[in-house]
């Protein structure tokens, strides 16, 4: 089993793939799938609709920008440097999922279980991120959310070099323990939506303004 360090004092599973044991798919996308083992290398799912499986596999330089999987579950499996934009993934089971280096803008994701889901250096300006269920750390680093939305469970979710102008946080049911330190959250709409979030006394004092403002106050 491989671990992705998350901090000094958490780690995370990470995706159990044996790169040299997967066999090559270059087949259109089926309406209905179910791939294990397998290597998705330029693959081009753009505007498809499906629903299926994909299981200890590999997705690299593919395009499935504007497609609709649902619904998808999606385990050992790593995506590097595709594009997902204005993609619809709904009633997503995530399972030791990393996404690398990808477009993710107007994505939409709705998570119906996520545990062990990392997402980092991506562009998701306008992508929509709902987790009805957290019960393993969803990491997101070095990623920019301008005005993204996220709803439900943020309660396993840690934000790590991660900027939010404009992102909207009002539809989180459940904050507490989602650990934004080492993020910036100048620009951030529904903060009171975020109670029980780690943030450090430095971030306190550069978003009490917008604090105030969020807890009714007029500032004059």
């Amino acid at each position: 089993m491989k671990f992705r360090k998350i901090d000094e004092d958490r780690s995370m599973r990470s995706p159990d793939i044996e790169a040299e044991r997967l066999e090559a798919l270059d087949e259109e996308l089926d309406h209905d799938f179910e791939f294990g083992e397998r290597l998705l290398d330029g693959v081009d799912w753009s505007e498809g609709i499906g629903d299926g499986v994909l299981e200890s596999s590999l997705v690299r330089n593919s395009d499935f920008s504007g497609t609709v999987l649902s619904p998808l579950e999606i385990v050992d499996t790593g995506i590097d440097h595709s594009v997902l934009s204005n993609a619809r993934l709904e009633q997503v089971t995530a399972r030791r999922l990393e996404i690398t280096d990808c477009q993710l803008v107007g994505l939409q994701a709705q998570f119906s279980l996520a545990s062990d889901v990392y997402v980092a250096d991506c562009r998701a300006d306008f992508a929509g991120f709902s987790i009805g269920t957290a019960k393993g750390p969803v990491v997101f680093e070095r990623c920019r959310f301008a005005e993204a939305t996220f709803l439900g469970d943020l309660s396993k979710a840690v934000f790590i070099d991660c900027t939010f102008p404009g992102a909207d946080f009002t539809r989180v049911s459940n904050a507490r323990g989602c650990d934004f330190r080492r993020s910036e959250l100048g620009g951030v709409q529904g903060l009171m939506s975020l109670k029980g979030s780690l943030i450090t006394a430095d971030q306190a004092v550069e978003i009490a303004g917008e604090l105030a403002v969020a807890a009714g106050f007029v500032l004059s």
